[in-house]
């Protein structure tokens, strides 16, 4: 099975959050929807078949999903894929921040025009609130430290099989919405409203807000865990690591805090460096 070195953090929402809410229905009763396991294989061969070099238009494909199936009672959790509009929303962003001459290289003028053709037309146009490419923040070689304060540790769901392992975590936005505030507010009053890991809980939060009030926030470790023992696995507490040194935070025990947030910053730094090294 494929496995990328990458995590995601995704954002499942009830299918009538969309504007096309029966297509949505209709796709998960179809029985099509993906397992998170294969998307990244299947969404890496589907960019492979369909672009070539050099790249003139963004191309088309399928509407794919992952879903969370509730059953006949409640509506499908989906979180869609949505890869046109993020190709070309990407495009469009390396071209904002490499030099000129750099992005010429890269893209031919006409595929970035209908970069910006694809970004203006389907901005947020299948859902009432939140952007198209919102569902998904992807992270290489590790976990964001930030993400761990999304979950908590009963949220956990761990499988391990011979020849399969599965590391996530799944709890309702209200949950993570509360989790990040609490983070916030602790770490903004120990180190001030500067302060990098305070603002990144912030614009983790603020992602959040946009999304249906009865949505699943899921942590997956994805790909990491191909590089995972499964001793590693069930040992795993990066999310009560994080939370021991919020607790701590708010209980007026800076050194401890610190403490834990030395073994956390050690521990996926240590990771990324062996990973890159294999």
């Amino acid at each position: 099975m494929y496995a990328p070195n990458a995590s995601y953090l995704r954002v499942y929402e009830p299918a009538g959050a969309f504007v096309d809410a029966d297509y949505w229905r209709a796709y998960a009763a179809s029985g099509r929807a993906v397992d998170p396991l294969e998307g990244p294989r299947l969404r890496r061969e589907a960019l492979y078949e369909r672009i070539g070099w050099p790249w003139r238009s963004v191309p088309p494909f399928g509407r794919d999903a992952y879903v969370i199936d509730r059953g006949r009672e409640a509506d499908p959790l989906v979180c869609p894929w949505n890869l046109r509009y993020r190709i070309a929303a990407s495009a469009l962003e390396v071209k904002r921040l490499t030099p000129e001459a750099v992005a010429e290289a890269l893209f031919p003028p006409e595929f970035l025009a209908s970069a910006a053709e694809v970004v203006a037309l389907d901005d947020g146009a299948d859902r009432h609130e939140a952007p198209a490419d919102a569902h998904e923040h992807v992270a290489s070689w590790s976990v964001p430290l930030r993400w761990f304060a999304c979950v908590r540790a009963e949220d956990r769901e761990l499988v391990i099989q011979p020849g399969h392992a599965q590391l996530r975590y799944r709890t309702p936005i209200s949950k993570s919405r509360t989790g990040l505030a609490v983070a916030r507010n602790l770490v903004r009053a120990e180190f001030g409203d500067g302060a990098e890991l305070g603002e990144a809980l912030s614009e983790t939060g603020q992602w959040l807000d946009g999304f249906h009030r009865d949505s699943v926030v899921e942590l997956d470790y994805g790909g990491l865990v191909s590089r995972m023992k499964p001793d590693e696995l069930r040992d795993e507490d990066s999310v009560d690591l994080t939370w021991q040194a919020l607790d701590h935070l708010g209980a007026s025990e800076p050194e401890e805090a610190q403490d834990c947030y030395a073994r956390l910053v050690d521990r996926w730094r240590d990771r990324r460096l062996a990973e890159r090294l294999n």
